[in-house]
C-alpha cells in the first residue's frame, strides 16, 4: 500500500475514533490508485490538522483571496496589522494604444499623470508573530481635477512568495523584446505576469510598446483572463520595467529582513 493511501486512511480512522465510531474499512488493492486522490480529499478535510505551533493550516486559496487575505479573515484574532511604506513610482501622461477592433471609448486605459504606490502589509495573532504573514500591495492612483488631488483607480495584493517571483518575470520582460513579425494579420502581443490581483505586462500593437499595471477588480477574480483593454490600465513607457523591477525588489528585501527578524 502506498505511503499516501496509508496516509488518508490513517486520517480517516483518527476522525473516526475521535467522533465515537468503531468501523472497520477494507479496500481491495485494485481500486487502490483510483481512490487515492478522493481519500485524501474527502476523508482529510476538516480532519484539523495544524502546524506544529498549534496553528490551524490556512484556509485554501480562492480565485479572490489571496493567502495574506484568508489567513486575517479566519485564523488572525486578535489580528496586529502592520503597513510599510516601500517606494512610490510616478508617471507622467502617456498615449493608450490603439488596440484592435476596440474604439477609444471602449478602452479602460487611463492617460492621466498618476503614481504606483508599493506597500508591504504585515499581518499575525497578538502575541504570536511567528504565525506572520506578508503581502505586497500596489496602489494604483491618477491625477485628480485639481492640482496635488489623485483619484486611485484601485489597489492589488501579491502573496510574499511571488514577490521574487515577478521581481524575476521583470528582469526577463526588460531583457527581452518582442520580434518584430512580418504577418500582418499579427496586431498585438502581451507579455504578462498575473499572480492573485496583480497584473504587469508589456503589450505590443502595430504603432506602440508600452508597459503596463493593472489591478483585479472587486467584480472580476479571473482577471487574468480579460484582454488588456478592459480592465483600469496604467500604461507607461517600456523603459519603466527596470524601475518597477528595482521596486519589487525593495519589496522583496524588506519581507527577508522581517524574515530574519
Amino acid at each position: 500500500m502506498t505511503t499516501t493511501v496509508m496516509t488518508a486512511i490513517r486520517c480517516r480512522r483518527e476522525r473516526r475514533r475521535g467522533s465515537g465510531v468503531n468501523r472497520s474499512v477494507s479496500f481491495d488493492t485494485g481500486d487502490l490508485n483510483r481512490w487515492r486522490a478522493l481519500l485524501l480529499a474527502l476523508l482529510c478535510t476538516g480532519s484539523g490538522v495544524a502546524y506544529a505551533d498549534g496553528s490551524p493550516t490556512p484556509a485554501p486559496p480562492s480565485d479572490v483571496l489571496t493567502h495574506f487575505e484568508a489567513f486575517i479573515l479566519s485564523n488572525c484574532v486578535p489580528c496586529v496589522r502592520e503597513f510599510y511604506y516601500i517606494a512610490t513610482v510616478p508617471f507622467s501622461p502617456v498615449k493608450a494604444p490603439t488596440f484592435p477592433g476596440v474604439s477609444a471609448l471602449s478602452s479602460r486605459a487611463s492617460t492621466r499623470a498618476g503614481e504606483l504606490r508599493f506597500e508591504l502589509l504585515r499581518a499575525y495573532p497578538a502575541g504570536l508573530k511567528s504565525r506572520e504573514h506578508l503581502a505586497m500591495r500596489v496602489v494604483l492612483s491618477v491625477a485628480g481635477p485639481t492640482e496635488d488631488q489623485l483619484y486611485p483607480l484601485g489597489a492589488g495584493l501579491l502573496d510574499e512568495d511571488e514577490v521574487p517571483v515577478l521581481e524575476d518575470a521583470l528582469s526577463q520582460m526588460g531583457k527581452s523584446t518582442a520580434s518584430e513579425s512580418k504577418d500582418p494579420s499579427l496586431q498585438l502581443v502581451d507579455v504578462e505576469f498575473h499572480v492573485d490581483s496583480v497584473r504587469m505586462g508589456t503589450v505590443r500593437t502595430a504603432d506602440q510598446t508600452l508597459a503596463y499595471v493593472q489591478v483585479a477588480p472587486t467584480d472580476s477574480p479571473r482577471f487574468a483572463l480579460k484582454q488588456v483593454w478592459e480592465l483600469p490600465t496604467v500604461f507607461l513607457p517600456t523603459d519603466s520595467i527596470p524601475i518597477l523591477e528595482r521596486t519589487v525588489r525593495q519589496v522583496n528585501a524588506k519581507i527577508r529582513a522581517i524574515r530574519s527578524q
